[in-house]
């Protein structure tokens, strides 16, 4: 049994000496225009413990399908002192304004593609200073009830 303990704990040691160290990612520290072309915020920053920043395109099926569901899920989330906002891009300005009106005068628009995600629709919950804390591609399957999908995130 000694030369089994005395292998794991050297293969153990070799796995942490090379391992790197993660950092944490960040949201982007850019300030994105409104619907209602009122100042924003940078990504940056979170007025909340956490926030599900949502990034969205007109012409995305998956996001226009889960648009109704974003919606109740960001009525929950502001019920339990949550913040979510709506980014929505890769498409032409007239695009983006028309698809985020439905979200919201605050909904920000990614006019010139500077907020580069992979794919629509994108999840991220970051904390107050932008530091990501879960990032997810795609949207949930099902229809479940918003405290469900809320706690997915992470969120309450």
């Amino acid at each position: 049994m000694l030369p089994f303990t005395r292998a794991a704990f050297l293969l153990a040691l070799l796995l942490g000496a090379c391992a790197r160290p993660e950092t944490a990612e960040k949201l982007p520290d850019i300030k994105l225009p409104t619907v209602s072309a009122q100042p924003a915020p940078s990504l940056a920053s979170c007025p909340a413990k956490k926030c599900l920043t949502v990034y969205v395109a007109p012409w995305c099926g998956y996001c226009r399908a889960a648009t109704p569901m974003l919606l109740k899920l960001r009525k929950y989330l502001r019920q339990n002192q949550e913040e979510m906002r709506f980014i929505v891009g890769k498409d032409r300005l007239a695009a983006l304004r028309e698809y985020g009106r439905v979200f919201g005068p605050d909904t920000l628009l990614d006019v010139d593609d500077a907020f580069a995600v992979d794919g629509v629709p994108h999840f991220f919950v970051s904390d107050p200073n932008g530091t990501i804390l879960k990032e997810v591609s795609g949207v949930p399957s099902g229809d479940y009830p918003p405290e469900e999908i809320a706690g997915y995130f992470g969120l309450p």
